[in-house]
């Protein structure tokens, strides 16, 4: 079962951000600017966590684009708390808050990892911006791959130079998957 806030958006193409907590600035830059490049009618997805999670949300609202922050608690019970201003935001912007758990549910750790595939399982494609080899970054990949979702990366982060070196696209290969589209800006 889902629970949910907001509309249900995920009707067109959807691109997985996903990344680390403690990330370079360079690394959201680098978001910020693939998102802003991005055709206008993709959805982002992202786990509304610090870090690039953060930054995805941010940059999908900033270029007026949808997105859906998949919670690891309840739609309720925002996390971490400093976002519960982003996440109203979302709201109030057409977006979605998405959750497995009830309304007030606290997360877990067992719940972080296990939101990582309903992030990727509601992607068209997943975008590794920022990854320590061990992390959650990694656990949601593994999810991505056993549901043959394209994975893209950026260059610059343990994480992202392994997912580069074992068969992963850059991040400016993005753009190739809309060209003759119709999701072309």
């Amino acid at each position: 079962m889902l629970y949910y806030k907001g509309n249900i958006i995920w009707n067109n193409f959807c691109l997985a951000i996903i990344g680390s907590r403690d990330c370079s600035q360079e690394s959201k830059d680098k978001v910020l600017k693939i998102v802003a490049s991005l055709p206008k009618d993709i959805i982002i997805i992202s786990g509304l966590a610090r870090g690039i999670d953060t930054c995805a949300h941010y940059s999908a609202l900033i270029n007026k684009k949808k997105t859906i922050a998949v919670l690891p608690c309840g739609i309720e019970t925002i996390y971490p708390k400093e976002n519960k201003g982003l996440s109203e935001e979302i709201l109030k912007t057409g977006g979605m808050l998405l959750s497995e758990y009830p309304n007030k549910e606290r997360a877990t750790g067992k719940t972080f990892f296990l939101r990582n595939r309903i992030i990727t399982g509601l992607s068209s494609a997943v975008l590794v911006a920022h990854a320590k080899i061990k992390s959650g970054t990694m656990n949601a990949v593994g999810f991505a791959k056993k549901q043959e979702k394209p994975i893209y990366a950026i260059p610059g982060s343990e994480g992202t130079d392994f997912l580069l070196s074992n068969g992963a696209q850059l991040a400016s290969n993005l753009p190739l998957l809309f060209k003759n589209d119709n999701n072309e800006s």
